[in-house]
C-alpha cells in the first residue's frame, strides 16, 4: 500500500526529458523511491513511499505502477502553466517562508553524490573543514520557495572581498564549471527568497551572514569534541553523531548519507534556524537520511580530483 507521493517541478526551458538518477532506499518496512528527470535546466523530482508487504514480490508491481504514474504526472505537469515555475523563475504561490534550512556537506564524501558523477569533482587544497552547501528559506511542511526574483542578478563583484573565505568554506567542487557558478546558483535559487529577511537583504549580506553562521555552528569542533574524527578505519553510529551536535547547539540535526558498496558515508548535515538565527526543530526529514542501524563511514578529505569512492 502506498504511503505517499511528492512531485517537485522546476523548468525554465522546454527540452526533451532525460532520466537523471534514481535512488531506492529501505528503512524498516517502508521503501522510498526517488528519481530525478531533467530537461535542459529543468528539474523534476518524484518521491514515492511504500509500505512493504511481508512478501516483497507482491509490492513490486504496485511500486512500478506508482513510478510510471508519477513520471507521467511530471511530464503532464510540464505543460500546465498554472503550476509551473515560469521562464522567469517566479513561483505562482508566493515567496513567504517560515525558517532557514542550513545545509553543510562533508568534502570527503561530496564527490560521491550522484550529481557529482557528471562533473570533474575536485576538493580545493584550501578546503579542510565541513563546507556550506546553502541556507534555504523553507515553508513549514513543504519545500521552497525558490527563484523569487530573477531581476536581482548575481554579481560576483559585490562579494569580491568575501571570495577568499568563500573558496575555503563555500567552495565550488566542480572544476569543470566557473568558480562562481555555485554561488550564482545559490543566490538565484535561494538568496533571492532569503533577502526578504533584512539580515540577508542583499547579495553581500546573504553570503556574509551565512559565513558567520557557519562559524557559529561549527560542525568540525562539535564532532571533534565527541571524538568523531575523519578516519579510513573507524565508523560511527548515527545517534552518536546526532548527540554530538545536540550537546553543542541544542538542535537535532538532519543527517544525510550516500550509499556505497561498503556501506553508508556521511554526506551532509542540516539544522533549522528561525528568522533570528536561533535553532529550532525541523518539521520534516530528508529522503537521504542515514540508516540509524548501520555504521557510517566518515573518511578524511582528500584534496585534488576525486574519483567515485565506494
Amino acid at each position: 500500500m502506498s504511503t505517499g507521493h511528492d512531485l517537485t517541478y522546476y523548468c525554465p526551458n522546454e527540452r526533451p526529458l532525460v532520466l537523471h538518477h534514481m535512488i531506492i532506499r529501505r528503512k524498516s518496512s517502508v521503501v522510498t523511491i526517488e528519481f530525478q528527470v531533467k530537461r535542459g535546466d529543468c528539474e523534476i523530482i518524484c518521491k514515492s513511499r511504500w509500505q512493504l508487504f511481508k512478501d516483497v514480490s507482491q509490492t513490486l508491481p504496485f511500486i512500478r505502477a506508482a513510478l510510471l504514474c508519477c513520471l507521467l504526472a511530471a511530464v503532464a505537469s510540464s505543460n500546465k502553466a498554472d503550476i509551473l515555475v515560469n521562464r522567469h523563475h517566479h513561483h505562482s504561490q508566493g515567496h513567504s517562508w517560515d525558517y532557514l534550512l542550513f545545509v553543510r556537506e562533508w568534502p570527503g564524501v561530496a564527490c560521491m553524490a550522484p550529481d557529482a558523477q557528471s562533473h570533474q569533482c575536485m576538493v580545493p587544497g584550501v578546503v579542510r573543514n565541513w563546507t556550506v552547501h546553502g541556507i534555504w528559506p523553507t515553508k513549514d511542511n513543504t519545500e521552497g520557495p525558490n527563484y523569487c526574483d530573477d531581476g536581482d542578478k548575481f554579481d560576483a563583484s559585490k562579494i569580491k572581498s568575501l571570495i577568499p573565505k568563500l573558496n575555503r568554506f563555500w567552495p565550488n567542487l566542480y572544476a569543470d564549471e566557473s568558480p562562481t557558478s555555485f554561488w550564482e546558483h545559490e543566490w538565484t535559487k535561494h538568496g533571492t527568497c532569503a533577502k526578504s529577511l533584512p539580515a540577508l537583504g542583499d547579495e553581500y549580506k546573504f553570503f556574509s551572514e551565512t559565513l558567520n553562521l557557519n562559524k557559529k555552528f561549527n560542525i568540525d569542533s562539535a564532532l571533534y569534541d565527541a571524538n568523531i574524527i575523519p578516519s579510513d578505519s573507524r565508523q560511527y553510529m548515527l545517534n552518536d553523531i546526532k548527540q554530538a551536535i545536540m550537546r553543542q547547539y541544542n538542535a537535532e540535526p538532519i543527517i544525510d548519507c550516500i550509499q556505497g558498496d561498503n556501506g553508508q558515508y556521511l554526506f551532509d548535515l542540516r539544522i533549522c534556524l528561525d528568522k533570528e538565527f536561533q535553532v529550532r526543530s525541523c518539521d520534516q526529514g530528508s529522503s537521504h537520511e542515514c540508516d540509524g542501524g548501520s555504521p557510517i563511514f566518515y573518511p578524511p578529505i582528500r584534496n585534488g580530483t576525486v574519483k567515485f569512492i565506494k
